[in-house]
């Protein structure tokens, strides 16, 4: 499987791409907590790029998925500002909720779910690669 999609980055269309990744995921027969795994890191990086990065309508959101080694290989680019998630603090978990800074939370969902995370900056955009294990049973 090899799909790349390209929206504008606009809140609106999050949810667009996050429609077209389900329906490519699910002809391709990959796993329903899988495909939930996608689709949350994708809408996490894609709100964190319009939110955060200053990515706009003119701006675009890029996502690439490829299975190799038992793998789905992800990987996001916006043209937003420089921003690398590895970077990003993690959140203070034990502290009590209403004592925690805003955010942080998604990024570290993204670092437990992946099993390896890789950041570049290239040509003004951010490229995140993010490698999910697929279950056993689907591994290709």
């Amino acid at each position: 499987m090899l799909i790349r999609l390209i929206v504008p980055g606009e809140e609106e269309r999050v949810e667009d791409l996050n429609a077209s990744l389900e329906a490519v995921l699910t002809r391709h027969r990959i796993d329903p907590g899988l495909r939930g795994d996608v689709r949350l890191i994708v809408e996490e990086l894609a709100s964190n790029a319009i939110t955060h990065g200053g990515a706009d309508a003119q701006a675009e959101l890029s996502v690439r998925l490829t299975i190799a080694d038992g793998l789905l290989n992800l990987e996001f680019r916006d043209d937003g500002a420089p921003f690398d998630p590895l970077d990003a603090p993690e959140p203070d978990l034990d502290a009590d909720i209403m004592d925690r800074d805003i955010g942080g939370l998604g990024l570290h969902l993204i670092r437990q779910l992946a099993e390896e995370l890789h950041y570049q900056r290239i040509d003004d955009s951010n490229l995140l690669r993010i490698k999910l294990k697929i279950p056993t049973e689907q591994a290709t």
